[in-house]
C-alpha cells in the first residue's frame, strides 16, 4: 500500500512539473532609468527638486514616473505645465538635500489611466529646480528618447541639460505564445497580423478610440473612453457642460432633452429637418386661427 501511495505521489509530482513547463512564460514590459544631477546655482542649492515624466510621439503628456519634490514642486515649471499642479503620480521622495545619490525609477509602460501605451518613440523629460523658479528656463531640463516595440534595448552614459550618467533600459514583453495563432490568457490578438495598428473614429462624438498595447506582444487593442471635459471644440457636449463652458453645447447643456442626437453625443448644430418642419407647420396653423 505504501509503495502504491509513493508511486501516485511521484506521478502527481511529474504531472505538476510538466504542467508548469507547458505554461506560457511571459515577462511584463518595463522601462528602467538611472541618472545623476548637477547643481544649477539656485538660491537654495544644493537642495533641489526633480521630476521625470513621459511624453508620447505627439508630445502629449503620458505619466509622471518619478518626482522628488513636495512643498517646492511648484518651481518645477515645465513639469507643472505638462502634468498639472494636482498630479500625484510617482512620488519618489521629498526635496533632495544634495546631488550625491544616483536616482532611479521604473515605469510599467502604462499611462495615467492604467492602459499600456502603444508602440512608438517616447520622450523622457527631466527637470530640476534649485531656486524659486517662475519660468522653465531657470531650471535644468534633460530630454531623452526610447523606442517601445518588441525588441529590448539599453542606452548608457547619456547626458542632457544638467542630467548625466543616464542609463535607459527598455525590456520588451516576452511571451512564449504570442504569434502561435492561439488567443491565450493576457493576449488581445493572435496571430500578430490580426492585431490592430490604428483605431477607427467612434460614431459617438463624445467618445475617443485609442490604440493601446503592443502588436509585438499580442496585446494591441482599441480602447473606447467617454469625453467628460468641457471646452474643446470637438463636436461633443458632455453631460454637465453648458453653452457657457463648451461651445458645442445648446443652451440647456449636455445630455439634456434638447441635445439633438440624444445622449451626450453632440451639443449644438443644425436642428433636424423633421423638427424644423413640425415647428413651421404648428406656426402656420396658429396663424390661420
Amino acid at each position: 500500500m505504501a509503495a502504491r501511495t509513493s508511486l501516485l505521489a511521484l506521478v502527481a509530482l511529474i504531472t505538476a512539473a510538466l504542467a508548469g513547463a507547458a505554461a506560457p512564460a511571459t515577462a511584463q514590459a518595463s522601462l528602467q532609468v538611472t541618472f545623476k544631477t548637477t547643481a544649477h546655482g539656485g538660491n537654495y542649492a544644493p537642495r533641489n527638486v526633480v521630476a521625470v515624466w513621459i511624453e508620447d510621439p505627439a508630445g502629449t503628456f503620458v505619466k509622471t514616473v518619478g518626482r522628488w519634490a513636495n512643498t517646492r514642486r511648484s518651481h518645477l515649471v515645465a513639469w507643472t505645465a505638462k502634468a498639472g499642479a494636482a498630479d500625484v503620480d510617482a512620488v519618489s521622495g521629498a526635496t533632495r538635500p544634495d546631488h550625491v545619490p544616483t536616482l532611479n525609477l521604473t515605469w510599467d509602460l502604462k499611462n495615467r489611466a492604467g492602459a499600456e501605451v502603444p508602440d512608438g518613440t517616447y520622450t523622457i523629460r527631466m527637470e530640476l529646480a534649485d531656486r524659486n523658479s517662475s519660468t522653465a528656463a531657470e531650471n535644468d531640463q534633460g530630454t531623452f528618447t526610447f523606442v517601445k516595440n518588441g525588441t529590448s534595448a539599453t542606452q548608457t552614459n547619456l547626458t542632457s541639460g544638467g542630467f548625466n550618467t543616464v542609463g535607459i533600459t527598455y525590456t520588451a514583453m516576452v511571451s512564449a505564445t504570442c504569434g502561435d495563432g492561439t488567443l491565450d490568457a493576457g493576449e488581445t490578438c493572435d496571430p500578430i497580423a490580426t492585431c490592430p495598428t490604428s483605431c477607427p473614429a467612434p460614431a459617438d462624438a463624445c467618445q475617443t478610440n485609442t490604440l493601446v498595447g503592443s502588436a509585438a506582444a499580442c496585446t494591441a487593442a482599441c480602447a473606447l473612453a467617454t469625453i467628460s471635459a468641457c471646452g474643446p471644440d470637438d463636436g461633443c457636449c458632455p453631460v454637465g457642460c453648458t453653452d457657457a463652458t463648451d461651445g458645442d453645447c445648446p443652451p440647456a447643456g449636455g445630455g439634456g432633452a434638447n441635445t439633438v442626437t440624444g445622449g451626450c453625443s453632440t451639443g449644438g448644430g443644425p436642428v433636424p429637418l423633421v423638427v424644423g418642419l413640425g415647428f413651421a407647420l404648428a406656426l402656420a396653423v396658429r396663424r390661420r386661427r
